[in-house]
């Protein structure tokens, strides 16, 4: 947080035409959330007094997709440029004496705090000038127009280079479509991100002109104006150019995707996660992962998940809005979605937990076992080829290979109930609604339909029929007919 007045001004309107597509492009995802969503994140850590949004192309979407507690959106009609965006919300800070942010909703690579930063260098600057900080009246008559961030790209082809003085007074920005030779050669270029003293950009703002080829109102050109009045935007560097690095079509995503990525990896393997091959790892933010959690190549781990201590994913798992306790093992080829693992459980290879399931502690889920909206007591089995639907199972219970909870009738789920150590026999069809007592048993084959008291035997099979030489009595058969 910065203690000075801000309001921040996010630039979303804009239709994303390099990325053909329908959708709004601050909508398209990075890991999960709207490429928006980082820029306010980061735009946050300054706490701002208000943060408005300029929408435009599908501003419902853009809404309704963000939902962004206590931001304003302003709708900018017609798209004329970055300068007519922030004109069209001069309106929320017309009689505000204090300062504006100007950022893009296309940068979700900028960090907070390097916001923070700039803040802290704004902070400086208006000391160095002897204003007080406590009390912006009379801030009007001061030299310090504002703070625009650059870096320095190792191809700044495309970018606003910035020209400026020996006291990093930034002179003028210059489009790449405008500069000469001699600018080409700059490397220092404009992020388009800014901090304006609020009475100073409103005032510019209203002698923007479109005199240009594409006949839009430039933001850049703000600079100038206040410049010739000899208020000063001071140029900071900032040391990391992945961070002003914009989104302009899909090999932009791609690579901003990669990008974020690396540093949760980076974040986490430093605070005592093993990755193995993490370049094919993928994680989200909302990630929180203990130490001493070892993953293997190609895991996807996505939105609210939680990994704790001791824990092992193997290859190519997938969990999602997931909670994982101490010490599980997640065998190769795993999913798992809005569920909890408890300790010392373990699942896979080839397992499926989904729909609110809880794996409850030392619980074996093995080969091809999908479990559904279930609850698994302690200590309980099923380690192969078998379907947990709708059901809550017992601690110490044994599910035998091909079983099956026939919970839908074609209308209705219907729960199946399997009580303390009750024993599943292989290939056992059990038709919910239906309840398994403690220490029951069925046998193999069976489709039970009703509900087995505590320590019967339920069975339900044909009698078995032996047919002496038929197999030789077939053959004859055959061959007569040929």
């Amino acid at each position: 947080m910065i203690d000075f007045p801000l309001i921040a001004v996010v630039l979303a309107a804009g239709k994303g035409t390099r990325f053909k597509s329908e959708k709004p492009k601050v909508l398209h995802n990075i890991l999960g959330k709207p490429m928006l969503w980082y820029t306010l994140f980061a735009v946050k850590w300054l706490k701002p007094q208000k943060t408005l949004i300029v929408v435009g192309h599908k501003k419902e979407e853009v809404i309704k997709a963000i939902n962004c507690d206590g931001c304003e959106f302003v709708y900018q009609e017609e798209q004329l440029g970055t300068g007519h965006a922030v004109y069209t919300a001069k309106d929320h800070f017309k009689e505000f004496d204090g300062y504006v942010l100007i950022i893009n909703g296309d940068t979700p690579l900028i960090k907070g705090e390097t916001l923070h930063n700039a803040g802290e260098y704004l902070k400086a600057l208006i000391r160095y000038e002897g204003a007080n900080l406590t009390n912006y009246r009379g801030y009007r008559n001061k030299s310090i127009a504002g703070v625009v961030l650059t870096a320095k790209l190792p191809n700044p082809y495309g970018y606003g280079r910035i020209v400026k003085d020996k006291d990093h007074r930034v002179i003028k920005i210059v489009e790449e479509k405008d500069t000469t030779p001699q600018e080409k050669q700059i490397n220092e270029v404009n992020s388009g991100i800014y901090f304006f003293y609020a009475p100073y950009l409103k005032e510019a703002l209203e002698k923007l002109e479109n005199n240009n080829a594409q006949k839009e109102y430039y933001l850049t050109d703000i600079i100038e104006i206040l410049r010739q009045e000899e208020k000063y935007t001071y140029a900071l560097e900032i040391p990391d150019y992945t961070e002003i690095l914009g989104v302009n079509d899909r090999l932009q995503l791609a690579g901003a995707e990669n990008i974020l990525k690396e540093r949760f990896l980076t974040f986490w393997a430093l605070n005592g996660t093993t990755f193995h091959n993490p370049q094919s790892i993928w994680i989200e933010f909302d990630v929180d992962l203990s130490r001493d959690v070892e993953i293997y190549q190609n895991v996807m781990l996505q939105g609210k998940t939680f990994i704790d201590e001791g824990t092992t994913i193997e290859a190519n798992c997938i969990i999602k809005n997931s909670k994982i306790g101490k010490n599980v093992k997640i065998l190769a080829n795993s999913y798992i979605e809005d569920s909890e693992i408890k300790d010392n459980a373990t699942i896979g290879p080839f397992a499926r937990i989904r729909n609110n399931s809880v794996i409850n502690q030392e619980v074996v889920i093995g080969n091809f076992v999908e479990v559904k909206n279930s609850v698994i007591g302690k200590r309980t089995n099923a380690r192969h080829l078998t379907y947990l639907g709708d059901a809550e199972i017992g601690e110490d219970v044994n599910i035998g290979a091909g079983t099956i909870t026939c919970n839908y009738d074609g209308f209705q789920k219907h729960k199946t109930i399997i009580k303390d150590r009750a024993f599943i026999g292989s290939d056992t069809m059990l038709v919910a609604p239906i309840t398994i007592g403690e220490e029951a048993i069925t046998g193999s084959g069976s489709v039970i339909t009703k509900d087995v008291p505590d320590k019967a035997l339920a069975i339900e099979r044909s009698q078995q029929k032996i047919i002496e030489n038929y197999a030789e009595k077939r053959k004859k058969k055959y061959e007569k007919k040929d």
